[in-house]
């Protein structure tokens, strides 16, 4: 006969706790200055980087060819329009999370938006987006928004944060493993991926390739042991920081890999220097909007918006009145809360994508893509449309005018093409748009000024031995071969 309910002796509450959440997960507490600071680095750095890798866009969709990085995802790709719009959101939506606002909602969808763009194709080959697409899945557990009454060392509690610095163990520890091989210990791949560096004559006349393999490696080994270890992150710190800050400055072609590191090391450098540091900016706190109703966010808002209209981002201006509509519905469903942090994300993401789109060539580097994969494809309108951009870019740049009076040529649009290659003629100091235009007036009969393109090719470029090859050939009235159309 079983014992009555009453009998059965009730486990104790330590035992419970120790059977339902392990201490080493969900007992796992960070400083709250630690975790706001992380979250702005870690989000404000996959915010860049997304507008950064709108350069690529053209890329996808090209020929309607795609290889998925999973199995059944390659119809699923994105194309050159969705690729650019979606990374344009994604950035928006990291901004907003690097605030702090409506990090439940968001950070779920870039997480989602980040893996699509990267699991659905080949393109994109870098290995470190596999990671960041793990690391975005376990940051949509962690708290991310302020406790109440939070102030700079208000312990918070997440195991998807210890679980977030675990994958970063995993990543150092494969990364180790993978270079226990000869062509790695004995220096020579790392001398072939930077023996053209800045710091190869520093290596070799110190620790030599053989060394700064083995001690990569043993670094490697250490921060796999040390960066989800509490005591051990005053020596992962500074040793991680040190060897991604290396990374950073070498000549090694891997994105924005090592910034994404140092970004994550604000999680590992020890809670007592964040808040140490949190002290003397309490001062600053007034320059943060405390009030702001409706008026405040609607005038930030409007005003952004207008910023919007002046980014060059292709879809740019479309896009940023569409998340305008967006940060108005956060903005409802705060429900009367403060709503100056929303206009202010709002403002800081639309601000990143005219900074980006001015100070780098991520728009140039788009359309000169775009141009030159729809010209190699046959489709010379999309090649002029692209190539037109790039001259609405920048007037000045000859390879725009080069390029689209190349791809007018082939159009036999003659006065419109020969009036770019001459403008690209007084703008770049080269050859090339002189031969272009010397063969399309041989191509035609016209030997006269064909010699003439062909002497101003060599006073261009002296050095250019088709060049002078060309002009000689027509000034002795030799033979010369008719050349074809270009393409």
């Amino acid at each position: 006969m079983a014992p009555p309910v009453a009998a059965i002796p009730a486990p104790a509450p330590a035992v419970v706790a120790a059977v339902e959440k392990p201490a080493f997960w969900f007992g796992f507490e960070v400083s709250w200055a630690k975790l706001a600071l992380g979250r702005a680095l870690l989000f404000g750095m996959l915010a860049l980087d997304a507008l950064l890798q709108i350069r690529h866009a053209p890329r996808y969709g090209a020929g309607g060819f795609n290889v998925a990085q999973v199995f059944g995802l390659d119809a699923l790709a994105p194309n050159r329009i969705t690729y650019g719009i979606a990374q344009l959101v994604e950035s928006y939506l990291f901004v907003v999370a690097a605030f702090g606002i409506a990090t439940r909602v968001v950070v779920p969808v870039a997480a989602g938006l980040y893996g699509w763009l990267y699991f659905a194709s080949e393109l994109d080959g870098y290995q470190h987006h596999y990671l960041v697409a793990m690391i975005l899945v376990v940051a949509c557990f962690v708290p991310w928004t302020a406790p109440p009454e939070a102030r700079a060392d208000t312990p918070v509690r997440s195991w998807a944060l210890r679980l977030l610095l675990v994958e970063i163990a995993i990543m150092y520890l494969w990364a180790a493993i993978s270079k226990l091989e000869p062509a790695w210990l004995d220096g020579r791949a790392i001398a072939m991926q930077l023996g053209t560096g800045r710091f190869d004559e520093v290596i070799v006349d110190s620790v030599g390739w053989g060394g700064a393999a083995k001690l990569i490696l043993v670094t490697e080994f250490v921060l796999a042991a040390t960066v989800w270890l509490r005591p051990a992150w005053i020596v992962a710190a500074p040793l991680g920081i040190a060897l991604h800050t290396g990374i950073a400055m070498s000549a090694l072609e891997i994105g924005r890999f090592a910034y994404l590191m140092l970004a994550l090391y604000a999680f590992i450098v020890p809670d007592r220097v964040w808040v140490a540091l949190a002290k003397p900016l309490r001062p600053f706190r007034v320059l943060i909007p405390r009030g702001g109703g409706w008026p405040v966010f609607l005038v930030l808002v409007a005003a952004t918006s207008a910023l919007a209209l002046l980014c060059r981002i292709e879809y740019a201006a479309i896009v940023g009145l569409v998340l305008a509509a967006l940060a108005f519905a956060i903005a409802l469903a705060r429900r009367g809360a403060n709503l100056a942090p929303v206009a202010c994300a709002h403002l800081a993401a639309i601000m990143l994508w005219s900074y980006v789109d001015r100070v780098s060539a991520v728009s140039a580097d788009y359309y000169n893509l775009w141009g030159g994969s729809s010209r190699r494809l046959g489709d010379l309108t999309a090649a002029e449309r692209a190539y037109r951009s790039l001259v609405a870019l920048d007037g000045r740049d000859g390879n725009a005018h080069f390029k689209l009076g190349r791809v007018l040529l082939d159009q036999d649009r003659e006065a419109e093409g020969l009036a770019e290659l001459h403008a690209a003629e007084r703008l770049e100091i080269n050859a090339r748009a002189w031969l272009v235009e010397a063969r399309w007036e041989l191509r035609h009969g016209r030997r006269d000024t064909a010699l003439t393109a062909a002497r101003g090719a060599v006073v261009a470029e002296p050095s250019n031995a088709e060049a002078a090859d060309l002009a000689r050939a027509l000034l002795e009235n030799s033979a010369v071969p008719v050349p074809a159309p270009e393409h």
